[in-house]
């Protein structure tokens, strides 16, 4: 066999008279029968040769990966020495050794078994051995078969599998990342950067940076260190007043029972408004009502918020100043001095599209694209039933009765429990998007997932968006396009066709009927029968 491939006596003595010259020759035979040309034989052959003398095979023992990881390391800085290279390592190198290696051994019988568990999820997503033996081969494999197990179990397409394992070695190719260490933002932004360049960008590519493929990379890197536990936290700027402010926080969840989502909004408007506090006083028994009223005016005049914005903002600031007096952290009467800016009744009544433009957007949404079917579904639910958007993202599969019709709801507010007769118009469009487009591999019991795996329920500004997507080509005359005017144009519809304000009130799921009496102010169909009528000799 070398005589074949080699020309030189001396080369052929030389692979002749090295160990293991059977093996070798066997191994040889196999890529000739697979029409390899000679230049490639020449270089397996001597590839041989390295593998014995960096692995020591001339042992008869079992061979680890992580001995062939060393051994082609050690192979790819030899060959960076080469007086003609200006590289410090050859990956190419490196690549070569350790797939002969793994292949030859293999096939010697003399490579560590892997458990199956470790390596079936490549054998399953890629179908070619050398792209399943380079990532096995590679540092961190259990890390990132944990990761890719993950989005895996999530619902993710083998084709994604593919791009997330090929992004994993990505990363710890350009963060250097061949054993776990405390990584920080800042590390990860800067490989971000260069692996979005237009250096490793398609050729196609117009702008110098790929903002698609920054994101890409952000996310796998940020999604997969956080799940190692080893992306570096970034120190907190402390809140001033902190101590009150959990305090308060303790309050508002034991004693005033609210739900997460309020005392969450709530922590944000009062940690603004300490930090605005501290830039005044250094103390909090320090605190004027002059302090608390020029900062209540900049919210209206420089931020720009409403009204209504600042009386909501200052309610929550005067409730938190009333705990602070009970407790002695502040002046007396301190609470009583907050004054709200006035808002007028029916200041803002609430703005929806004509029934005919929800009728208009439902049915240009009826089409046969994926995107659509679910659309469609989430668009009935928000118009026929006036449901929140929290509501829709909340529904869940056990929320449908099938067999009796009956739509099942645990309204946003107070949680409510509700029952709706199932209208034949929205099962129909919900069945349709759980047949043909909901993932039947999902875990999750939410009905509207995201289209794209790892598939979870639609976020709040999912849904907004596809309110807002249908509505704004329009070029309404409304101030809001989300999906709560469809819940505005279900109360005015239902206004205009005589239904009761009781009715309406339980529809909408109201707790008192003037939520539901402001629709009457914009009841237009009644209005202009009273512009209609003969006043006579009254004028």
């Amino acid at each position: 066999m070398f005589d074949q491939i080699f020309r030189k006596t001396f080369t052929i003595n030389k692979h002749l008279n090295a160990p293991l010259v059977e093996e070798r020759i066997k191994y040889l035979e196999h890529w000739n029968k697979l029409g390899r040309t000679n230049s490639t034989l020449t270089s397996i052959a001597q590839y041989l040769l390295r593998i014995i003398k960096y692995l020591n095979l001339e042992s008869n023992r079992v061979i680890t990966l992580k001995e062939i990881e060393v051994a082609a390391n050690l192979w790819g800085r030899y060959q960076s020495n080469h007086p003609a290279k200006r590289i410090n390592f050859s990956e190419s190198a490196k690549q070569k050794f350790a797939w002969y290696a793994i292949d030859w051994i293999k096939k010697l019988n003399r490579l560590e078994q892997l458990p199956e568990d470790r390596i079936a999820l490549f054998n399953k997503i890629f179908t070619k051995r050398h792209a399943r033996l380079r990532h096995i081969n590679n540092p961190l494999l259990k890390e990132r078969l944990q990761y890719i197990q993950y989005w895996a179990d999530n619902g993710a397409v083998d084709s994604s599998l593919r791009r997330i394992s090929q992004y994993l070695l990505t990363i710890m190719k350009l963060l250097n990342f061949k054993e776990i260490r405390i990584v920080s933002l800042l590390e990860i932004q800067k490989a971000a950067e260069k692996w979005a360049s237009n250096e490793h960008g398609h050729w196609l590519r117009k702008n110098n940076i790929s903002k698609f493929a920054t994101a890409r990379f952000m996310r796998d890197t940020l999604g997969w260190f956080k799940m190692l536990g080893c992306l570096k936290v970034e120190a907190k700027k402390s809140i001033p007043f902190e101590d009150y402010l959990n305090g308060y926080l303790e309050y508002m969840h034991e004693e005033q029972g609210l739900s997460e989502n309020t005392i969450k909004s709530r922590i944000g408007i009062l940690t603004n408004f300490l930090f605005s506090i501290d830039a005044y006083h250094k103390d909090f028994i320090d605190v004027i009502p002059l302090t608390i009223d020029e900062i209540l005016t900049k919210k209206h005049e420089i931020d720009g918020h409403s009204r209504r914005t600042v009386q909501s903002y200052t309610s929550i600031i005067r409730s938190f100043v009333k705990y602070a007096e009970n407790h002695k952290w502040c002046k007396q009467r301190l609470a009583d001095s907050i004054k709200s800016p006035r808002v007028y009744r029916y200041e803002q009544l609430p703005y929806s599209p004509s029934w005919d433009e929800v009728t208009k957007i439902i049915s240009n949404t009826r089409t046969n694209h994926p995107t659509d079917i679910r659309d469609y579904a989430i668009l009935l639910l928000l118009s026929v039933y006036g449901l929140r958007c929290s509501e829709v993202r909340n529904l869940r599969l056990e929320d449908i009765d099938w067999t009796n019709e009956l739509l099942y709801l645990r309204r946003a507010k107070r949680c409510k429990p509700q029952t709706f007769p199932l209208s034949k118009t929205v099962g129909e469009a919900i069945l349709r998007y759980l047949q043909k487009v909901r993932p039947n591999n999902c875990l999750l019991r939410e009905v509207f997932l995201c289209r794209k795996s790892p598939y979870r329920k639609l976020t709040s500004s999912a849904i907004y968006g596809v309110v807002s997507n249908k509505l704004k080509p329009l070029n309404l005359k409304i101030k809001h396009h989300g999906p709560h005017a469809l819940r505005h144009a279900c109360a005015t519809h239902l206004i205009n066709d005589g239904v009761s304000l009781k009715e309406i009130s339980n529809h909408l799921g109201h707790r008192m009927l003037d939520t539901t009496r402001i629709y009457t102010k914009v009841d237009l169909n009644s209005l202009r029968k009273v512009s209609e009528i003969e006043l006579g000799d009254l004028l």
